[in-house]
């Protein structure tokens, strides 16, 4: 999916596995803030054991000039159809990963956090991310969508974000979704510049399960089962 990301997991051959690092993301950012609010933002798709797992890794999008300053790039399509940008010099150099096609995620509920420094001139253009109507049938013809909230007539083109440095999005895996081509911004060529860095987390079910009929409302999860899970043998909150 990404050319230069890491995988972050103490159990992953090759992967990052530092133990401070995987007690910050499975204790803090996955127990303590993914878990229960994909759980409450969606209580209709994410119900006990729907999220018990999850997978971590980052992604960087490349729009710079290269690695060295005056190296061009030149627009290649891998085999998978990404479009990529390769460095060019006396011969092939490495290639960039500077977008991503529409796809859906490999999870029940992803969170996807920019990385960026600012401060650092971590700066780029570009790079929003998109996202398609989301799915709302249940698998049996009918629309589960909420007519209240719904706004016809949009088609199937929801939007984009800007996804803004120290910004988090947190989506339904199902919802596809996509990111537009990074860019360095005019006269900032420095070698920090037109790159984003992101974190991304998804949880699903045991073994890789990944449930797509949504839920009646009479099973949804209440809140005790939201924050410290259905068996409420795990403490989310504050350690309560």
């Amino acid at each position: 999916m990404n050319r230069h990301g890491v995988i972050v997991d103490t159990n992953v051959y090759g992967a990052v596995s530092m133990k401070s690092l995987t007690a910050l993301i499975e204790g803090q950012i996955v127990d303590r803030i993914v878990r229960p609010v994909g759980r409450m933002l969606f209580p209709d798709r994410i119900g006990c054991g729907d999220d018990v797992e999850y997978f971590a890794f980052t992604i960087r999008y490349d729009g710079g000039v290269g690695e060295e300053h005056h190296v061009d790039r030149d627009i290649r399509v891998d085999g998978n159809g990404e479009r990529i940008a390769c460095d060019v010099i006396d011969v092939d150099g490495p290639c960039h990963d500077f977008e991503l096609k529409e796809h859906r995620d490999a999870s029940i509920v992803t969170l996807n956090i920019n990385l960026n420094l600012p401060e650092k001139g971590e700066r780029y253009d570009g790079s929003e991310v998109f996202f398609r109507e989301f799915p709302w049938n249940d698998g049996h013809g009918k629309d589960r969508r909420d007519p209240s909230i719904h706004e016809k007539g949009r088609g199937n083109d929801v939007g984009t974000v800007r996804f803004s440095p120290g910004m988090a999005i947190i989506h339904l895996g199902a919802h596809r979704h996509g990111s537009l081509p990074i860019s360095t911004p005019p006269g900032e060529k420095g070698t920090d510049n037109g790159k984003r860095y992101n974190l991304v987390i998804w949880l699903f079910g045991a073994d890789g399960d990944v449930r797509i009929a949504p839920y009646e409302k009479d099973d949804h999860m209440n809140v005790m089962q939201r924050w410290h899970g259905c068996n409420h043998t795990k403490e989310y909150v504050f350690g309560l």
